[in-house]
C-alpha cells in the first residue's frame, strides 16, 4: 500500500484520429497547387483548412486528465471533489455487445450516476480496482484514527 502515491491522476487515452492528419496534409497539397496556379484565395482557404485539421489531430492525440483519486475521495475533472463517504455503488461493470467486450467504471455521488468507459482511460480495470481499494482502505483507516483521537480527547 505504501507504493501508491498520495493521489493519482488518471488520464484519458489519447485518440488516434489519423483522418484529421491525412485531411490536413491533403489540403496542404491542394494549397500548394492553388498557390502555384496563382489562385491565392483558394490557396489561403486550403491553408486555413489544413492548419485547422492538423491542429485538431494534435489536440486529439494528447491525453487529458479525467479522474483524481486520493485517500480523501474522488474528483472528476470539471466537477467538485467527492469524499469516499459520499460515493456509493462503486463498481466496474463488464459490457458485452455483439462480439465486443468493454468495461465501465460506475459510481454514484449525491444521487448522480457517473459512468466512464475504461477503454477510454489510460489505465486497466485491474489497476483501477486496486487503486480504488487502496484509497478507500486508507480513507477507512484515517476515519478510525480520527474516531480514536476524538475518544482519547474526551477522556
Amino acid at each position: 500500500m505504501n507504493e501508491i502515491p498520495e493521489h493519482t491522476i488518471i488520464y484519458t487515452r489519447p485518440t488516434d484520429h489519423l483522418m484529421f492528419l491525412l485531411g490536413g496534409l491533403g489540403n496542404a497539397l491542394y494549397m500548394i497547387f492553388f498557390l502555384i496556379e496563382t489562385e491565392y484565395f483558394l490557396g489561403i482557404l486550403f491553408l486555413a483548412i489544413s492548419v485547422f485539421l492538423i491542429y485538431r489531430y494534435i489536440k486529439s492525440s494528447q491525453a487529458q486528465p479525467k479522474l483524481i483519486l486520493s485517500q480523501d475521495g474522488i474528483q472528476v475533472i470539471g466537477q467538485p471533489f467527492v469524499s469516499w463517504a459520499m460515493v456509493h455503488g462503486l463498481q466496474i461493470r463488464p459490457d458485452i455487445k455483439k462480439s465486443e467486450y468493454s468495461e465501465t467504471f460506475i459510481f454514484t455521488n449525491n444521487g448522480r450516476i457517473q459512468e466512464f468507459p475504461i477503454n477510454k482511460l489510460s489505465i486497466t480495470s485491474w489497476q483501477l480496482e486496486k487503486l480504488l481499494e487502496n484509497y478507500q482502505e486508507r480513507f477507512r483507516g484515517s476515519q478510525e484514527e480520527d474516531r480514536e483521537q476524538i475518544i482519547d480527547d474526551r477522556e
